[in-house]
């Protein structure tokens, strides 16, 4: 016989019922039980829901323009229309992410030894009109992201930019 079971007259056992405040104990522990899991739930869905956000600011992150600027301005002689002259351009190159700006500062010394070639192939004329230094400007662009793909692989250079030009 079950322990606390007793006999009713016609022999059937009757288990003894739990007090009422220890029923309601036992429901009001599972509601809480519930109420504790579906909150659980809702906050890793709520959170859960934010996490694809944060790759997307690293995608901005990486696609923003960063400038690297070349260490000295470069001064070199062009043929001009009746003798040669002496030009100084100072330069900036535009590049996307931390990771291009990175390589494009480790591969400096190459990158200059381009630019000046580009540079130092040009007449007088090529700098004196805003169209003509466009036309130089791409050129050099072009040159840099040759430069840069036989030694990374890839194209880092977005522009070129010229700060300064002094032609005498």
């Amino acid at each position: 016989m079950a322990l606390g079971a007793r006999r009713k007259d016609n022999n059937e056992l009757v288990m003894p019922r739990k007090p009422m405040w220890k029923r309601l104990s036992t429901w009001l522990s599972l509601l809480g039980l519930i109420v504790l899991l579906g909150g659980a739930g809702a906050g890793w869905w709520y959170f859960a829901g934010q996490q694809p956000q944060a790759p997307a600011v690293a995608e901005v992150a990486d696609n923003q323009a960063l400038y690297v600027g070349m260490s000295k301005p470069f001064i070199f002689s062009v043929r001009g229309d009746n003798r040669d002259r002496l030009v100084q351009v100072e330069v900036e190159l535009l590049v996307r992410g931390e990771a291009d700006e990175a390589e494009a500062k480790r591969h400096l010394p190459l990158l200059e030894s381009a630019l000046l070639t580009v540079l130092s192939s040009q007449t007088a004329a090529s700098f004196l009109t805003a169209d003509n230094k466009n036309v130089v400007r791409e050129e050099a662009r072009d040159a840099l992201n040759l430069a840069l793909t036989d030694v990374v692989g890839r194209a880092l250079v977005e522009r070129v930019l010229f700060t300064s030009v002094v032609v005498q």
